[in-house]
């Protein structure tokens, strides 16, 4: 297994880039099974914005609490 990149080179990024998208998807999932169970699956969802948002407070997501109007 590779070591993770933190410094992009242009010849690397190239490199991968040009690196067939099954070997890519089996590189993914060598590094995925190396940090966590492959066999468990997380199970997510999203709340309408209508019932007053996710409890969350994840600045990106337009259904967490910050980014719902208060109720009046």
């Amino acid at each position: 297994m590779r070591d993770i990149c933190t410094t992009w080179t242009h010849e690397g990024a190239t490199a991968l880039y040009d690196q067939p998208l099954m070997d890519l998807l089996y590189q993914a999932q060598t590094v995925h099974r190396a940090h966590f169970d492959p066999n468990k699956v997380q199970m997510s969802r999203l709340l309408s914005i209508k019932t007053g948002g996710c409890a969350e407070d994840c600045a990106y997501c337009s259904q967490s609490a910050r980014n719902c109007p208060p109720r009046s």
